[in-house]
């Protein structure tokens, strides 16, 4: 028996199948779809990883060619079927990605080595630890004797809390295995194992459906009528916040499992909250797998096994979700469709809307997207009848949508007013707690101040690896970059003129915090951001001490804008509404909006009427006047005529094509020669800037260079593209890498 196996490499010149015999003892085991490891290249050690995508019996095998056996084959099951196969090519050619990088995404994590034939109970983590008191760290850390400003950003953490799990570390607080490999080795942590247990659901007490009002009566049931059609069909749920979106949600997938058939749902990983979880379980019980960044490789192996195995017929998780071994696929639901989650910024760069579509149609399923603000290219779409288009425009029984008050922080600073809270929302706070009630502060920036600024020379304290200033965070009394995690201690001389002269500028969740306790003694305040959210369970550990306890207030950042719905929160205000909607990217109105919007439908939830208090300086900018009008539609006519004046999608698609290098001078060189390719053979399809170096021009180390260039993508266009990368990779030198991305989230 022979098997076509595709290795696992970057290198776009081997990204083709290979032919390999099948030992006898292996016959019984290979699968389409399985991973294999092989013998890649001459000698030994050059053992690598690959996948099935075809069997060729003996009797089909009329080769003479004297071939290499593979060597293990490292699946018990196999997760990709040829529909997925399918899928994998499609994201090869539309993400500019090798067919590897695509079917990547398909397979459960793991480590080398056939880990899922390992017996999975008793299962046990790795976690990190403190291996000397807290005092005694601290007294190094002041004395000197630990001076890695990384290691002690890892160690103060660990001060304040029992431990912290490796991956984690790793992943969250950005750290690498050499960091925590050296400080362990100078004994201030040790590496520990704790058992883990899977979220217990059992006792969630199980719901049934609620009556639909007559909006959403009307939706179920054309979702119904489509899902029995048995039909690809993309569909645009628009609601305004508290409408009832979920609900549709829930009832159409009801009906797609009484057809026998499954469902796929995803949301914005800060949306996959306590409550939402319990939602779909509530309704649906052991039938529903959840899965997020924040399980164990275990556990995720334990969830795709009962995927597999047909035990799990609902799958809810963050994009990552739509590449699951899941079985007849009826529905796919894409809750908050606008969040910039639902791209990737790791290879291959996919939006996960145009791949559930793809997934949808190889599988005759419905696609329904969700959101109280849609991407404008999605509106577009359904307002050209491209897609169906339902609304909800109301919130049940007697609720209605909150006020909204815009406060203008120019007059604010005229009547000497220091900080960054206004009077109206100070003394809308203040209202609150006499009332008993809550109050959700959103300001989309963490740390303590966004900058600092020597006062003599003028000159922000920038990453010594990025084109980026560090931001201050007082509770550990670190500079950190929030690109490459760099760290530093706070210094009062200023790195480039030596003046002692330094100020802290721009304001963060932990100054807002400060300057609230400062304002109104007494108050309880709770903090949710990436800081204070590192440890697995800290999100519904935060949500339930704010429900449970009443404290007064929750000082976030997007974290707190979706899925949280508390009945006691009647305010929310919004600091700095200017930075939220400021950016370097076409979309940035489009993103500022829906965050703000999102945020403000988290007032008034339950029968208390909510109020909305936004701060900003460009108090005339059309996205606060349609904030201020809770307009949807004020926001969509504006924003779609500058994208047509703009040619922004819709109109034309957007191809980033970036370089990076360590070497400034090379990096010029070989993006002049791209870029001379690129307009002696321009077709006509296409517009081409000349290269430009992006806001952020150095990032890790690595200088940056862009080329942009407008186009409907088409096969014509696409031909171009891949054609140049192959000229490129003839003159291109190795220190220059290139990727190419497909409307891009930043430009």
């Amino acid at each position: 028996m022979v098997v076509k196996v595709l290795v696992d490499t970057s290198i776009k010149t081997l990204n083709k199948i290979y032919d390999y015999l099948v030992p006898e003892e292996l016959v019984s085991e290979v699968a389409i779809g399985k991973r294999v490891y092989i013998n890649f290249g001459k000698g030994k050690g050059q053992e690598k990883e690959g996948i099935i995508v075809k069997i060729i019996s003996d009797e089909e095998n009329t080769s003479s060619v004297k071939l290499k056996s593979i060597v293990e084959v490292l699946d018990s099951e196999s997760y990709i079927d040829e529909k997925k196969l399918k899928l994998a090519k499609w994201i090869s050619k539309v993400y500019f990605c090798n067919v590897y990088d695509a079917l990547k995404l398909m397979l459960p994590p793991s480590q080398k080595g056939n880990l899922e034939k390992k017996e999975l109970n008793g299962r046990q983590a790795k976690i990190i630890c403190l291996a000397k008191s807290s005092e005694e760290i601290e007294s190094k850390i002041q004395s000197g004797e630990i001076k890695s400003a990384r290691h002690i950003k890892m160690l103060k953490y660990l001060m304040e809390n029992e431990y912290i799990f490796l991956d984690d570390a790793i992943k969250t607080l950005d750290i690498s295995r050499t960091v925590i490999n050296t400080v362990e080795k100078n004994g201030f942590i040790a590496i520990d194992h704790i058992d883990i247990q899977n979220e217990d659901y059992s006792n969630v007490e199980r719901t049934e459906k609620l009556k639909a009002t007559d909006e959403q009566e009307k939706v179920i049931n054309c979702l119904i009528d489509r899902l029995n059609r048995n039909e690809f069909n993309v569909s645009l749920l628009k609601g305004v916040t508290g409408s009832g979106k979920t609900e549709v949600y829930l009832q159409a997938i009801e009906e797609c499992i009484r057809l026998g058939k499954t469902a796929i749902v995803l949301v914005p990983e800060i949306s996959l909250t306590f409550q939402t979880k319990r939602r779909f379980i509530g309704r649906f019980g052991d039938m529903v797998s959840l899965l997020h960044s924040k399980m164990t490789i275990l556990e995720r192996q334990t969830e795709i096994k009962r995927i597999i195995n047909g035990k799990s017929k609902i799958v809810i998780g963050p994009r990552s979700a739509l590449f699951v071994p899941l079985k007849n696929i009826g529905l796919v639901v894409i809750d908050e469709e606008h969040d910039t989650s639902y791209i990737s910024q790791t290879t291959p760069k996919y939006s996960a809307k145009e791949v559930a579509t793809r997934l949808c149609y190889l599988n005759n399923a419905v696609l329904l997207l969700g959101s109280a603000t849609p991407e404008v290219s999605t509106m577009y779409k359904a307002k050209a009848g491209r897609i169906d288009l339902y609304e909800l425009n109301n919130r049940p029984g007697k609720f209605t949508l909150p006020s909204v008050e815009i406060v203008d922080m120019k007059e604010e600073k005229l009547l000497g007013n220091k900080g960054y809270i206004s009077g109206k929302l100070l003394y809308e706070i203040k209202d609150n707690i006499d009332k008993g009630q809550q109050t959700f502060i959103f300001l989309n920036r963490r740390g303590y101040a966004s900058n600092v600024i020597c006062k003599s020379c003028g000159r922000i304290i920038k990453c010594m690896n990025c084109d980026v200033g560090l931001t201050y965070h007082k509770k550990i009394n670190l500079l950190l970059c929030h690109y490459c995690s760099y760290a530093e201690s706070l210094k009062n001389t200023c790195p480039y003129c030596k003046a002692e002269n330094i100020e802290l500028l721009g304001a963060g969740t932990e100054n807002i915090e400060q300057e609230l306790k400062e304002a109104i003694p007494g108050i309880s305040i709770i903090r949710m951001d990436a800081d204070t959210t590192v440890k697995r369970g800290s999100h519904e550990e935060i949500l339930k001490r704010f429900s449970e306890e009443k404290i007064n207030v929750l000082v976030g950042t997007q974290m707190i804008s979706k899925g949280h719905d508390i009945e006691n929160v009647s305010l929310v205000g919004i600091i700095n509404a200017d930075s939220t909607i400021a950016g370097n990217s076409f979309s940035s109105g489009e993103r500022g909006f829906s965050n703000l919007l999102q945020v403000s439908g988290r007032a008034g939830r339950g029968k208390i009427k909510g109020r909305v208090i936004v701060q900003a300086y460009d108090t005339e900018n059309y996205v606060i006047e349609s904030l201020e009008k809770q307009s949807y539609e004020d926001f969509y006519n504006k924003e779609i005529e500058f994208r047509k004046m703009s040619e922004y999608p819709p109109f034309k698609d957007i191809v980033l094509i970036e370089f990076s290098s360590k070497f400034k001078n090379e990096l010029q060189t070989s993006v002049n020669k791209a870029h001379m390719w690129l307009v002696n053979n321009k077709i006509a399809e296409c517009t081409i800037t000349s290269p430009k170096a992006p806001y952020i021009s150095k990032v890790n180390n690595n200088y940056i260079l862009q080329i942009v260039l407008k186009a409907n993508l088409n096969d014509k266009v696409y031909d171009y593209l891949y054609k140049f990368l192959q000229e490129y990779d003839k003159i291109n030198k190795k220190d220059v890498k290139i990727s190419i991305i497909k409307n891009p989230i930043y430009i």
